[in-house]
């Protein structure tokens, strides 16, 4: 038998093995691994017990994808070795598990041609066609998998030195926008990333860091949302000290020189952060040692400790889901809904059933596991649901004037290029990043976000055009093309706010949908210069349309934030109008719509209007009949929440009809739904009920 940490047998030449790890401290792992099977294939079929009942319990693992992204900008030539034999190490250490790959890069601009010259104002950066193409997930070979990425990368360069290298679009576009063979909730799936995360491909030339990590952030949490972890792989070891960029924007921002590029470990990090896949530092593949490391951390991370259950396992064959104990190296593992160090089911769903920390480490080691009925007589649960809360469809419709480019001080500073010591940012730059902050708060985490400029996104100079449909509808997963777009926009011409709202009113879309809950948030520094038409039919014609969205349920938050020569009193008639119209007239202010002074206020008004919009009422997915609903319970992120039985609602759950399909919480529970960054909550039926404790 092969113990842990030895690979089974000798590994053909060019591939490395992976080595198992199992803690010291891992009660799991006290005992030799009771298998033979090839290093890194993941547990076994799971043994049986029927110590306390008839009916066998044989469990079966769920099964594994990954997919294999890499960056084929310029500079990866030099690890492009490294990366195939990474390929073929995975490959051959997880025989069981279905690969693809995902290779994209991009191709560079000639900054002197009329394409060149096309790009100030739509993309502003130097990038031109983004490329992506897929291996679809299969039992692709080693070699099917490393001649797909080719002998070398295609990305583009500028000039012969400088290169272009996306990394968030390509990604996004594969896995978000797009339909997914990897976004499987029956399996576990794994997006495994070699790149330098070198991004100058998404936004303008003058788009901060700061809000790239947003983009990097926001990027993880959507995967994860769609079943797929990721786990991103460095290329060349962490160097505290940047790299000066020839171009003089700091580096990554426009293009970098293709021998001093380094990878963006703060980038990476971010990912690996926010990605599932709890792996606690960037693995990377700069010597051969961290190589052999990268194998057996990732190769033992990707395998599988999520497992089917039979589905005759019910109270008709006298054993149910609840009744199962599990056994890892012959030691039994506790059940933790909080998803840290032991069992649960998967999502509310007693069809399978995953691992977590020590439990999962020893399975990935290759220990054993057993799964039989409990010998408890007190086992009372009996049925587990999910639930979800309306939807949200929220549209932004954002003020890109050319008075947007001035600097928030009233000095020139903003002008210099980021990372300029002093400079300050401008009216737009601050939109940008609260609007980023936003989209990746977890509040809004369920948010269908939509968005549109005005005047559009290729305006000129005094141009006052409205597209008649926003630019990105309102729809699940956009947020990172709007947060691309937002941030390639540079302000231009004047302020169209009466064609915007007009524009929203006749065509509002999945808004009015009576399902979701439907708004409209305009941000803009003033009042409108575009209509030609007098103060009073500008102010009716603002109103009619918030209130023609508003009889259609769907409201109309108005912001002003910008300089003070936007402040005048048309300005603040015309957006009174819309705010008392569109159902969100503040009350004891000075003004009804919100008018933001500072760059927090700006921050703190759209994170006011997100928890407006947010709710902390949920429905039931689909109950089995027969439940008693007296013996209800609900846990958010794992935590037992109690049950209202006073009626108070100031804290814990209640049932919000009498048929007992729709529950809510109130105070602190509902603040921690929509606080925390994991908004899981599961109902589950048979157990006598928690309420909350009485002062």
């Amino acid at each position: 038998m092969a113990a842990a940490g030895t690979p089974a047998t000798a590994p053909p030449e060019g591939i490395i093995a992976e080595m198992p790890v199992c803690a010291a401290d891992n009660p799991f792992c006290s005992q030799s691994p009771i298998l033979t099977a090839a290093a890194g294939a993941g547990a076994p079929l799971i043994g049986t017990t029927t110590d306390c009942g008839s009916q066998p319990i044989d469990l079966k693992p769920a099964g594994v994808n990954i997919m294999i992204a890499v960056d084929g900008a310029a500079m990866m030539e030099k690890h492009w070795s490294n990366i195939s034999t990474a390929i073929r190490s995975l490959r051959a250490n997880n025989p069981s598990a279905s690969f693809g790959v995902h290779l994209f890069w991009g191709s560079a601009v000639d900054p002197g041609s009329e394409q060149g010259m096309a790009t100030r104002n739509t993309t502003n950066n130097a990038c031109s066609e983004i490329h992506n193409q897929v291996l679809e997930l299969g039992p692709h070979t080693a070699d099917e998998l490393v001649s797909f990425i080719g002998a070398a990368p295609q990305g583009g360069v500028i000039y012969d030195a400088y290169q272009v290298g996306p990394i968030l679009t390509p990604l996004n576009d594969t896995f978000l926008t797009a339909a997914s063979t990897l976004a499987d909730p029956n399996k576990t799936n794994y997006l495994v990333v070699f790149s330098a995360a070198a991004e100058n491909c998404f936004g303008s030339a003058f788009t901060s860091v700061d809000d790239k990590r947003l983009a990097f952030q926001k990027l993880a949490q959507e995967l994860s949302k769609r079943y797929i972890r990721l786990i991103p792989v460095g290329l060349d070891a962490p160097d505290a000290a940047a790299p000066a960029d020839p171009w003089g924007f700091g580096p990554g921002l426009v293009g970098t020189n293709v021998d001093s590029v380094k990878t963006n470990y703060e980038a990476l990090g971010t990912m690996l952060e926010h990605g599932g896949a709890d792996l606690t530092e960037v693995p990377r593949i700069d010597t051969p040692e961290n190589l052999e490391k990268l194998i057996s951390v990732v190769g033992q991370t990707i395998n599988n400790c999520r497992f089917e259950i039979p589905a005759t396992l019910d109270t008709s064959t006298s054993v149910n889901p609840f009744e199962i104990n599990f056994k890892i190296n012959g030691q039994p593992v506790p059940r933790d809904r909080s998803q840290t160090n032991g069992w649960n089911f998967v999502r509310g769903s007693t069809s399978q059933v995953e691992f977590y920390g020590q439990g999962c480490e020893a399975l990935q080691a290759g220990m054993s596991v057993e799964a039989g009925k409990s010998c408890s007589t007190d086992v009372c649960g009996t049925a587990a649901v999910s639930v979800s809360t309306k939807p949200r469809n929220v549209l932004l419709l954002l003020d890109s004037s050319a008075s947007r480019i001035e600097c928030v001080d009233g000095s020139l500073d903003c002008l210099s290029t980021p990372g300029t010591p002093g400079r300050v940012p401008s009216f737009w730059e601050v939109v940008q990043h609260s609007v980023g902050e936003v989209l990746v708060a977890p509040v809004n985490n369920e948010v269908a976000f939509g968005m549109q400029f005005f005047p559009n996104k290729n305006a000129s100079e005094f141009s006052c055009d409205v597209t008649p449909m926003p630019e990105i509808a309102a729809a699940p997963g956009m947020q990172i093309e709007i947060m691309k777009q937002m941030l390639e926009k540079l302000p231009f011409g004047l302020s169209p706010v009466v064609g915007v709202i007009e524009s929203v009113a006749a065509a509002p879309g999945k808004l009015a949908d009576p399902n979701v809950v439907g708004a409209v948030v305009l941000l803009s520094d003033g009042g409108d210069n575009c209509s030609g038409a007098m103060q009073p039919e500008i102010v009716s014609r603002m109103g009619g349309a918030a209130k023609s969205l508003h009889d259609a349920g769907v409201r109309t938050f108005a912001i002003r934030y910008g300089s003070k020569e936007g402040e005048s009193p048309q300005a603040a008639e015309q957006l009174t109008a819309l705010a008392t119209e569109g159902g969100t007239a503040l009350s004891g202010g000075s003004v009804a719509y919100i008018d933001a002074k500072t760059p927090q206020e700006l921050g703190d008004a759209l994170t006011s209007i997100s928890d407006q919009l947010a709710s902390c009422v949920f429905t039931l997915g689909n109950v089995a009949p027969g439940v008693d609903r007296n013996r209800t319970n609900l846990f958010l992120d794992g935590e037992q929440i109690g049950f209202d039985a006073t009626g108070t609602k100031l804290d814990g759950w209640s049932w919000v009809d009498a048929a007992q399909t729709t529950v809510e919480l109130f105070g602190s529970s509902c603040t921690l739904f929509k606080t925390s960054p994991r908004t899981n909550i599961i109902v589950e039926f048979g157990c006598e009920q928690i309420v909350v404790a009485p002062d």
